[in-house]
Formats: C-alpha cells, sequence, structure tokens
C-alpha cells in the first residue's frame, strides 16, 4: 500500500500523522502547499495558528471516482494535456458530485467542534506555494461561511478551480509537467480586528533583514483583494529597530454577513481611517513571529496574519518566489565564489569575513596595480542572503578602460545572464583606451613571470610553516600566548597565504582571457580549447584520488584484506583507525591522512570537520573506489587526457600562421604552467585553512571556559574582527552573546535558501524564468559554458549537496550546483556532469578535464529543469544540454517523484 493510500483522506490538526508520511514530499503531496505549511508553523514551529482540518488531494481524486470522472483523474497526472471537456462541463458536473459519506462525516466532526466559529474554505495544490512556483491566486478560497451545506459548496467551488484557465497558462508559462492535485484547508476563521501580510525580506528592496508588513483593519481579503490601500510598516530586525511607517487612509473594511458571499466591505469613519493600524510594539512582536518562522524554514516567507483580542493569528506561510534589489546599489555576483567557494552554500559569518578581510585588501589593490581602478572603492564584498558576493559592477567599470572590453562577453565569461539588451557596455579604441590596454597587458606579464619565478620558494616557505603548525600543540599555551597566536597568524599568515593564491586567480583569469583571444585568431575549433588546459600532470587536486587508487590495487592484491574491506562497516573501520591498528593497511591509511587530511566535504565550510578529524568519509570514498572498474582509474584516464592534449596542441600550432607558432606555443606552456600553479597554491590554501580551524576552536575552547561565549560554534557566528575583539577585551559578554543571537539568525533564514546569483538594481528579480530555453537546432536544448569536450548520452542524477552523492550510479551523469574537491573521488565514475556554476577554470571543469569527463557548466537552475532519472544527452564541446520532450510523460517514477521534489 502506498504512503497516499495510508493517508486519512481527510485529517486534523491535532490528529497524528499515520507512520512513514511525515515528510515534507508527502504531506505537500497529501495536504498541498498551504495545508503542509499550516501543518508544520501548528504543530513543529508551535506558532499561533487557528484550528483547521486538511481535505485531502486524496479526497479530491476519490470523490471524482465515486462520481465516475476518471477523464478527470487521467488529467490531473498529465495537466499539460487539453482539458476532457469544457470548463463549464467540468464545473457543472463537479458542483452536481456527491461527496462521499466518509468524507462528510470528518467535516461535520470538525464544524462541530466549534459550534460558535465561522470558517474558511482555502485550496492548497500540491504545486502551490512551492520555492520555486508559487501559484498564487490561481485557487479558490472562501471565506466566512458556517453552515455544512454552504461549507460543502465552497468545496466543489474550490475544486473547480484547479480546472481554470489561469492555472493552465501559468503552468504553460512555467513550462511545467508536474502532476496536478488539490487539497482544501478548513480553517476556523478569526474575527480579525486587524490583519494583512508579512513579507520576511522586502520582496521589492532586497534588503534582506528589513521586514515589510502590510496591515489594515477588518478582514484580510480588503488587502488582498485591493479594496484598500494599507498601511505599511518597514522593521530591520538585525537591528530591532523600525525602520519606516507609512500610514494610509483606510476607507473600507470587510465584515462577515451570514449569506453568500459572506462578506462585505463596510466604510470606516473618518476618525479610525487615518490612524496607525499597528503600535511599534505590534509591529515588533509580529515581526518577531515573521522571523522565527523564516529562521525555521531556512528561508524568506511571506504570512498572513491577524489580530485578535491582542492576539496575533499566523493563517497561512509560503516561500517568497521573486525579489527585486532596488535596495541594493550596483552590480554584486557569486560568480567563483559558487562552485566549491565560499557561496556554494550558506556561509557562516566568520568565514565571510576572513574572505572579505582578503578580498578587500586585495581586489583593489591589484586593479590599482593595472591603473583602473580608484583608490576610493574600499567595498569590494559583501553579503547578501547568507552568502558573500563580490563587488561586480566596480570591477566592469574597471575593466571598461580598456579597449575591446564587451560586457555580454565578460557577463558570460563567468557565467552570469546579462540582463540587458545586445553587447552591453562595449569600449570602443581610443588613444587614450589604447595606452590604458597596453599599459595593464605589460603589468600583467610582468605579474605572471614574476609569480611563475617566485611561486617554487613561496611554496617551500609555506609547507615548512605548515610542518611547524602541525607540530603545534595550541592547547599547551597560556590564553595570553594562544591570543596572540590567533591574532598573527589569521592577520599575517593566513592573510599571506590567501592572498597569494587570490593574486594568482586574477592573473590567472586575465592570462587566459588573453590566451583565448589570440586562440581565436586562428583557425583552430575553440570547441577543442578546453582541451588545451588538460592533462596536466602531478596536479595537487588529483593527488588525493590517485593515492586512494594506490591503495586499491594494494588491497585488492590480498584476500583477507579485500574482504576486511568490502565487508565491515564504516563505523568498525575508523574505529580501527582510532585504536591504531595495523593490519588490513590501515596504517597507509593513517599515512593518507596525514598527506591529505586537511581537505573536506566542503573545504571553505569551517563547520565541517576536516578528513584528519573525521575519517568516515576517506573510509566511504575508499570502499566506493574499490568497487569501482579498472577503466575508471584515474592514472589511466589522465594519461589518455595527456595524448589528447599533445594532440590538440599539435593541432593549435598548424592552425597557426607560421610567424605566430613559435609565440603561441610560448604562450600555451605559460598558461598551462600558471594553472598548474594556481591549483597548487589552492591546495596549500586549504591546508592553512585546517589550522585557521583548529587555531579558532581552541580560541574558543578558552572563551566558553571563561563565559565569554555561550555555547559550541559560537565562534563562526562571529566576524573576525568580532573576535579579536573579544579577546582583547573591547567587547563585553552580552554585546558578544547578542552578536552571535543575531548573526545565528541571519544564518539560519537562509540556510534553505536558493540565492540568486546576481543582485543589484539591474537585476529586477529572481527565478522569473524557465532555463529550458528555446535552441535554433533542439527546443529541448538548454545551455551553459563548455567545460570539458565530448558529447554523452546518459541517466541524469539530481544531487543537491555531496551529503546526497550515494544515490550517483556507475555512468550516471552528474546534475548538481556545484562542486568542490571532496567530489573529486565520484568524478572517476560518471560518464558527464552539468553544474549550475563556474567556468572553464572552476574545479568541475580542471577535474573533468584531467578525467575525460564531457562537463556543461553555468546551466541555469539545471537542478531544476533536468528530471532525475531521466536520459539526457551532453555537448560539453558546445556547452549544450538536450533534454527530454517536456510534454511526454517522465520516463521513470523516480523522475516523477524529483518533480514534486523539486517544488518543495
Amino acid at each position: 500500500m502506498s504512503d497516499t493510500a495510508q493517508f486519512p483522506l481527510v485529517i486534523h490538526w491535532n490528529q497524528p500523522l499515520p507512520d512513514s508520511t511525515g515528510s515534507p514530499l508527502l504531506l505537500r503531496k497529501n495536504l498541498g502547499g498551504k495545508g503542509a505549511a499550516l501543518w508544520d508553523l501548528l504543530n513543529v514551529m508551535k506558532m499561533p495558528v487557528p484550528q483547521f482540518c486538511c481535505i485531502t488531494a486524496s479526497a479530491f481524486t476519490t470523490t471524482l471516482e465515486h462520481n465516475n470522472l476518471p477523464a478527470l483523474i487521467d488529467w490531473l497526472d498529465h495537466p499539460t494535456r487539453p482539458l476532457p471537456m469544457t470548463e463549464q462541463d467540468i464545473r457543472t458536473r463537479i458542483l452536481n458530485c456527491d461527496i462521499p459519506d466518509t468524507i462528510i462525516f470528518e467535516i461535520t466532526t470538525f464544524l462541530q467542534q466549534y459550534p460558535e466559529n465561522y470558517f474558511a474554505v482555502r485550496s492548497s495544490g500540491t504545486v502551490e506555494d512551492g520555492t520555486e512556483a508559487s501559484f498564487a491566486g490561481l485557487f479558490q478560497s472562501i471565506l466566512n461561511v458556517r453552515h455544512l451545506p454552504d461549507v460543502l459548496d465552497a468545496i466543489k467551488n474550490c475544486w473547480c478551480s484547479l480546472f481554470n484557465e489561469r492555472v493552465q497558462t501559468y503552468m504553460s508559462k512555467q513550462r511545467t509537467s508536474v502532476p496536478l492535485g488539490l487539497a482544501l484547508v478548513l480553517q476556523r476563521l478569526v474575527p480579525a480586528e486587524k490583519s494583512g501580510v508579512l513579507f520576511t525580506v522586502d520582496p521589492v528592496h532586497g534588503a534582506d533583514t528589513e521586514i515589510l508588513i502590510e496591515a489594515t483593519f477588518g478582514l484580510g481579503e480588503a488587502l488582498v483583494s485591493g479594496a484598500v490601500t494599507p498601511d505599511l510598516y518597514r522593521y530591520d530586525w538585525y537591528r530591532e529597530s523600525e525602520c519606516d511607517r507609512i500610514i494610509a487612509e483606510k476607507e473600507y473594511l470587510y465584515v462577515r454577513i451570514d449569506s453568500a458571499p459572506f462578506i462585505q466591505l463596510e466604510a470606516i469613519d473618518a476618525e479610525q481611517a487615518t490612524q496607525p493600524v499597528l503600535s511599534t510594539q505590534e509591529v515588533s512582536e509580529l515581526a518577531r513571529l515573521g522571523l522565527s518562522i523564516q529562521t525555521q524554514t531556512g528561508f524568506p516567507v511571506d504570512i498572513e496574519w491577524a489580530l485578535v483580542n491582542n492576539e496575533f493569528f499566523i493563517l497561512q506561510s509560503r516561500p517568497i518566489t521573486q525579489f527585486g534589489y532596488a535596495a541594493i546599489p550596483g552590480e554584486w555576483t557569486t560568480a567563483d565564489y559558487r562552485d566549491g567557494g565560499v557561496s556554494s552554500s550558506i556561509c557562516t559569518p566568520y568565514m565571510a569575513s576572513l574572505y572579505k578581510y582578503v578580498i578587500d585588501s586585495t581586489m583593489g589593490t591589484y586593479l590599482q596595480h593595472l591603473h583602473l581602478a580608484e583608490k576610493t572603492v574600499n567595498v569590494w564584498q559583501r553579503s547578501f542572503f547568507g552568502r558573500p558576493y563580490w563587488n561586480l559592477g566596480e570591477v566592469k567599470k574597471c575593466l571598461a578602460k580598456i579597449p575591446g572590453f564587451n560586457e555580454r562577453v565578460f557577463d558570460e565569461g563567468l557565467g552570469i545572464t546579462p540582463r540587458y539588451k545586445d553587447d552591453g557596455v562595449v569600449t570602443k579604441t581610443t588613444l587614450k583606451s589604447l595606452v590604458n590596454g597596453i599599459r595593464t597587458l605589460t603589468i600583467i606579464n610582468a605579474s605572471v613571470k614574476r609569480k611563475l619565478k617566485a611561486s617554487p620558494q613561496f611554496a617551500r616557505q609555506q609547507r615548512a610553516r605548515l610542518q611547524q603548525l602541525a607540530a603545534t600543540d595550541f592547547s599547551a599555551m597560556s590564553d595570553p600566548e594562544l591570543f596572540g597566536c590567533y591574532e598573527t597568524f589569521i592577520q599575517q599568515e593566513y592573510f599571506v597565504s590567501e592572498s597569494t593564491y587570490f593574486d594568482f586567480i586574477y592573473d590567472n583569469t586575465n592570462l587566459n582571457g588573453l590566451f583565448k583571444e589570440e586562440v581565436e585568431k586562428t583557425s583552430f575549433d575553440m570547441s577543442q580549447f578546453p582541451l588545451l588546459l588538460s592533462g596536466l600532470s602531478g596536479v595537487s587536486h588529483m593527488a588525493p584520488i590517485e593515492h586512494l587508487w594506490k591503495l586499491r590495487d594494494q588491497i585488492l592484491a590480498q584476500k583477507d584484506t579485500r574482504d576486511y574491506w568490502l565487508n565491515s562497516s564504516v563505523t568498525s573501520i575508523v574505529k580501527d583507525l582510532n585504536d591504531n591498528r595495523q593490519e588490513y593497511h590501515l596504517n597507509d591509511v593513517r599515512q593518507y591522512l596525514d598527506t591529505f587530511g586537511h581537505h573536506s566535504r566542503q573545504e571553505l565550510d569551517l563547520l565541517v570537520p576536516r578528513y584528519v578529524e573525521d575519517p568516515a568519509y576517506v573510509v566511504e570514498q575508499l570502499q566506493d573506489v574499490l568497487l569501482q572498474t579498472t577503466d575508471k582509474d584515474p592514472r589511466s584516464r589522465n594519461h589518455a587526457q595527456q595524448r589528447k592534449n599533445q594532440a590538440v596542441r599539435e593541432a593549435l600550432i598548424q592552425a597557426a600562421p607560421l610567424r605566430k607558432r613559435r609565440s603561441l606555443k610560448r604562450k600555451l606552456n605559460q598558461v598551462r604552467e600558471f594553472l598548474w600553479w594556481r591549483e597548487e597554491l589552492r591546495d596549500l590554501s586549504v591546508q592553512f585553512y585546517l589550522y585557521v580551524r583548529k587555531i579558532t576552536m581552541e580560541v574558543e575552547k578558552r572563551l566558553l571556559t571563561a563565559g565569554a561565549l555561550q555555547q559550541p560554534n559560537d565562534t563562526f557566528f562571529l566576524e573576525m574582527a568580532d573576535l579579536i575583539a573579544i579577546i582583547r577585551g573591547n567587547m563585553t559578554v552580552e554585546e558578544a552573546r547578542k552578536t552571535v543571537i543575531r548573526n545565528r539568525h541571519y544564518y539560519l533564514s537562509f540556510a534553505h535558501y536558493d540565492i540568486p546569483d546576481e543582485v543589484g538594481e539591474r537585476y529586477g528579480s529572481f527565478a522569473s524564468f524557465s532555463t529550458r530555453q528555446d535552441h535554433q537546432d533542439d527546443p529541448n536544448a538548454i545551455t551553459g559554458v563548455a567545460g570539458s569536450p565530448g558529447t554523452v548520452t546518459g541517466v541524469a542524477r539530481v544531487i543537491a549537496d555531496i551529503n546526497d552523492a550515494d544515490r550517483l550510479q556507475p555512468e550516471d551523469i552528474l546534475i548538481t550546483r556545484s562542486t568542490d574537491p571532496g567530489w573529486t573521488p565520484k568524478f572517476s565514475m560518471l560518464s558527464g556532469v552539468v553544474t549550475e556554476t563556474g567556468g572553464i577554470l572552476s574545479h568541475a571543469a580542471v577535474i573533468c578535464r584531467e578525467y575525460g569527463i564531457p562537463a556543461v557548466l553555468a546551466v541555469k537552475h539545471a537542478t531544476r529543469t533536468i528530471q532525475d532519472g531521466e536520459t539526457i544527452t551532453i555537448d560539453g564541446s558546445h556547452g549544450r544540454v538536450i533534454l527530454a520532450d517536456p510534454s511526454t510523460p517522465a520516463n521513470s517514477p523516480a523522475s516523477r517523484v524529483a518533480e514534486t521534489e523539486a517544488m518543495v
């Protein structure tokens, strides 16, 4: 029996859920968007919600079956097909149908519990109020009904709204084929004295700590219908202050009446019309409820509320799916921060502040060194929606001083979707711009040569310092010694490590762009350009997986060792490692952890333990590798890529004019060498982060003992400057506590929010378009950045993050938002990779080229558009993904489940 079949046709607010049916997916499938949200609000978040019962989606299909209407049930499973009859015929049949007695009994039981109350019948679509599409206002709701016949009539009218033309038009616009269902919420209607809506993030301004409240007198229908202009209040919860209020003249309010349509407008007396609806205290209390809901859901929501007898009630909550950014001047992006970077997932304030410390110092300095930036700009990174963004607008202003700058080419190279017509800003060649260009080119070339010369010595110095840090016992230091060591390490040693790496990234991006322009002037096939950057020998990011394969060879050579690794649990192997057992190559694994233990699943999330702290993931990786066939061996695949690279290099030289071949060959060697060193410095950076985490956690331990902090991980919810202020005695315990609480709330507010890649005045709304874009050759093609050449057809596996990666099967095509080095062992089993972020120099692109796996990057909303389990084709040479025809049914039960999951 399915979980849906086990679910009651009608469920009451205080009724326990059937076993195994409490997952978000199954709640939405049965209760719809509104119903599932209300269930969570009341039973999980403990919010003040008026009592309700939910007439499940199955109750509707049961009623259709009961009245012999199978054609309507079939259409709900395939809503992109034409309706089986006219909308009016459907309405007539539903209004005349008999609701089964079992459903009527449950409804009657609920109504009898509140004999003096009126009720609202609210539609709750199974695809409604999702994080990707809201379906807001498309289904009907009826307020203020009381008696059973009126309630049953309201239920039928709401069911009819599922088949209206607006729903079909909306689904066509969203280009979705998700099956439809409609549950209904029958809720006690509170006699609201005041009511309105609350947005936990202002959807127009986009200021991420500003709550927007609209309020009116009486029932909220006056506001929703547009019959009155509401008061508007803005409250900054982070600063705990009301920052704006606009008091409107409210001419009318809605009141209840006893017959259809059960509510009517009445005039408000002139004196009350101009009075504020909410007091300062009520605004603060309502904002507190809104923030609590946002922190528990992990994304911005809009809430319907009512106030009765000085008590607030939450009537509804749903995700906010679109934003404007009027309050964010300029342009800001997470490009290059997403793919394995600090913006690939929610970022702690501590990690964001470390990055800001480096970016604010290096990016402006670098551009000033190129004579492109003014010294007045000192903010190159800001956080929005819980992730760091860098100052795209200012960088463009700087680069626009160089002749030949093309804004569209620049944006698309970073995986940024242009929001302007034509090519945007294009810099013409003038004497001034030409001088700027020649000077910049000269400086970049000199910088590249200088860095290549200095890198070996710098790397030796850094490795020597890392050995010293490995031998340092931070726990043996006194508090003053530890605190002094922390300041020196973070402000000097960490800064040197990270700023050197960042400077390498800046030059690497420019060098690669200049080289690509040179290659484009030849007759070389540019679809093969990524291969010119492949086949790097001894690159640092390949070393961990190659060492795992060496361990694999040794383990499989001995039967008892092979049996131990294949038949033992991860937990028992980790225990044997910790107990210092020597057999079964466990000592070799400990040596592996000594060498590569600075890595982790998410390397720029300092909340995540490193492998040396928690070796379970390494054990899982090794067990995975033991099960893979020899054709997945990264060593042989890398050798094959080196041979391909040699052939492509020769093709490039042949495509160039004779007089330019020697120069082009030298430049190619320089680009490859520079990329190799960039990866080497990245690995050194990751090793330093191991000690950033270690010393920070030791500082936290001392501050917890002293009572300056309250709970583990508090340090990661402070900024670096705050932590230094605490250890210097410049921040009180109370100030530190409040800062941690505010920052934890900020972190939790966006923990499950799929952030916009770009924000600022120019970027309007987010998620307002589909990525199943028309293509001149194939209408089912979506495009991105060509990251690793080749074409492959296979099963798409949509993976939310690395913690979900166990679902990957050999030869799958990975579909995910972004990757970092923690993914590397998984790549060997894949036939292709598609990510929503990244560019040709991103981690995913580099790894795929070394494995010879086709990859398409920066495919907007790939994890929503591509169905889990469907067969797709990716063309890594031209940056295209060919999808199944959206008008056909999903080709597996798993893909249908994934469609619904994408809405949750």
